[in-house]
């Protein structure tokens, strides 16, 4: 109260009534001093605050309290010191033991482009939409625009959707070798049926004279997309072989290559003619017939003679051989009939688990773009 700190009234109060009280609250010896200071720490400020108000409401009160000859001598104080308890260092925590993090394998977009099915009925699907088809000898081309079969003898071609139909070309196969298309999608491999024979050969569509090629070999040419090199199935399906266009750098590759089975498809090659993709049956299955059986199993290096492994999971059913060296391979796994995209090295770059309906179909072709 600072009111009051230099009232001389309140002064001499406070003298007065420590001459009359001292006798009566203070401990002997130094234990009393040291009770005193503890207690004048705890509590002396709200004490003095106190007193002074009781002192200066009232003086002669406070002055007959102090006097009186009835108040009770106070019992000893007993101090009782409680150690004060050791605080333990707080305890370390445990770290909780995280789980290891799963690696996933990275994630590949999906397939895109335009891929093509076709029926048994000879239908051409794509985008679940279907166009008039012939399954003996429809063919797309590699830029996705037009599409080529056989009608009555005659080579047709249209849009993919069937529009701006023609006759390109008359008396041409369409069981053993039906027309292949050339990677720049500029010119038609095909076997022409005239009375001295079959003979194979190039046909340009911008016109002009084609190439003769000779006699065919054997069924189901497969043209490399750089144009150098030929696949061709043997009739007794017993061997394919691949060679140049002008027959030269001629390998073969026989039965003993697939474990002494059989050669009852040849779907592709690769771009540089390096590769074939080809299904077979064991020794004793069903050859089949002249015509063409659209799907493969075994993708075999032709240099090597051996199969090739493909990093991924699952059963090889077919494969489309790209113009970049790649491939878009159909493989039935535990999801279903799956599309993986692969590059020229053989790393899988787009991935797609085809729809029920297109499961069902026969893939025949893919343009990437």
């Amino acid at each position: 109260m600072p009111d009051f700190d230099d009232d001389p009234r309140l002064a001499q109060a406070f003298a007065a009534l420590r001459r009359e009280v001292a006798p009566y609250v203070t401990a002997p010896g130094s234990a009393a001093a040291y009770v005193s200071v503890r207690h004048r720490r705890r509590v002396g400020a709200a004490a003095i605050t106190t007193a002074a108000v009781l002192l200066v409401g009232g003086p002669a009160v406070g002055f007959a309290a102090a006097n009186n000859d009835a108040v009770p001598t106070p019992p000893p104080v007993v101090v009782t010191q409680t150690p004060t308890p050791a605080h333990p260092a707080p305890a370390t925590p445990t770290p909780t033991p995280t789980k290891p993090t799963a690696t996933k394998a990275p994630s590949v977009p999906r397939v895109t482009g335009k891929v093509f099915y076709l029926t048994l009925d000879g239908k051409l699907y794509l985008d679940g939409r279907g166009y008039p088809g012939d399954f003996l000898s429809l063919n797309v081309s590699p830029n996705g625009k037009k599409v080529t079969w056989v009608e009555d003898g005659n080579l047709m071609m249209s849009d993919v959707n069937g529009r701006n139909r023609r006759t390109v070309h008359l008396d041409v196969d369409n069981m053993c070798n039906e027309p292949v298309w050339s990677g720049d999608s500029t010119r038609l491999l095909i076997t022409q049926v005239l009375p001295g024979g079959n003979f194979l050969g190039v046909l340009y569509l911008a016109g002009g004279a084609g190439d003769d090629l000779g006699a065919p070999k054997g069924c189901h040419y497969r043209w490399s997309a750089d144009g150098s090199r030929l696949g061709y199935l043997h009739g007794d399906v017993h061997g394919v072989t691949v060679q140049d266009l002008d027959g030269g750098d001629k390998v073969t590759l026989r039965s003993a290559d697939i474990g002494g089975g059989l050669y009852v498809s040849l779907m592709g090659i690769s771009a540089d003619g390096g590769r074939v993709c080809v299904g077979t049956a064991p020794p004793n299955g069903n050859g089949g017939d002249a015509a063409r059986s659209i799907g493969c199993d075994t993708v075999i290096d032709v240099r090597s003679k051996k199969s090739v492994h493909l990093p991924v999971k699952g059963e090889l059913r077919s494969a489309v051989f790209l113009a970049d060296g790649g491939m878009l391979a159909r493989i039935r796994t535990n999801r279903g009939s799956e599309l993986v995209r692969l590059d020229k090295h053989d790393r899988v770059i787009a991935r797609s688990v085809e729809s029920a309906a297109n499961a069902n179909r026969i893939l025949l072709a893919y343009t990437p773009n």
